[in-house]
């Protein structure tokens, strides 16, 4: 037998006493020694697999399991949580913004909507009011101009309408803020003169180049507004 195989047989097996290793161990010394030392190591990872298991054990590693188990679960559900106020969030603003810019047929009813957004951001308590040449170094944008107040102006501020830059004017009616809207003829809008919805009454105006929309609640007399703007507004070629 040679010694690869010797060695390969006692790996194996450190207690195999069968003829032909006996004889190579009988005629060797090394051999001897070799089997002896891995007869030693043999025996040590046997006391070592000896070793008492405590009584506890099995609870502990339940504990253990549980506890990681437990966790992880936190870990996800707190990744569940974040990804449903992300999609919530985003879900909410999506709506948001297709309720204010989804198609509207007339300039009325796109114009309903523009008031809808911006209500609340007026009220009798604002301290501000807007100047005649404020007001008039906005309207030089649309080729316009009032000759004199006629109104108190809380608010001139551009604005987009449907896209197009618009002039947003509010006034103090007689009992809640009136709506002006300076809107230059590009809108792919249909025209329309009077419009109306549960809440507010509108009159829209064709002067030069733009629609010039009032908008106030049931009670204001919007004619009076529209003559106010007629005789007060003038525009440039």
């Amino acid at each position: 037998m040679d010694d690869l195989q010797f060695r390969r047989s006692i790996y194996a097996d450190p207690k195999s006493r069968d003829e032909t290793v006996q004889e190579a161990i009988d005629a060797d010394p090394a051999k001897q020694q070799f089997v002896r030392d891995i007869e030693a190591l043999d025996d040590k990872l046997a006391r070592a697999m000896k070793v008492p298991v405590p009584d506890d054990l099995y609870d502990k590693l339940i504990l253990r399991q549980t506890m990681d188990s437990h966790r992880q679960q936190k870990r996800k559900t707190r990744i569940q949580l974040a990804m449903a106020a992300s999609i919530a969030f985003a879900l909410g603003l999506t709506f948001n913004v297709m309720q204010y810019s989804e198609p509207r047929a007339t300039l009325g009813e796109y114009a309903l909507a523009h008031v809808y957004h911006e209500e609340g951001k007026f009220s009798n308590d604002d301290d501000i009011r807007v100047s005649l040449a404020a007001l008039n170094n906005k309207m030089s944008s649309f080729n316009g101009s009032f000759e004199r107040n006629f109104g108190e102006l809380i608010s001139a501020q551009f604005c987009p309408f449907q896209g197009i830059k618009s002039l947003h004017l509010v006034f103090q009616g007689k009992s809640s803020p009136v709506t002006v809207l300076i809107v230059p003829n590009q809108a792919e809008l249909e025209f329309i003169e009077d419009f109306n919805d549960e809440n507010f009454n509108g009159k829209t105006l064709l002067m030069r180049d733009n629609s010039v929309i009032v908008i106030g609640d049931k009670n204001e007399p919007l004619e009076k507004w529209q003559d106010n703007i007629r005789e007060n507004v003038s525009w440039s070629i």
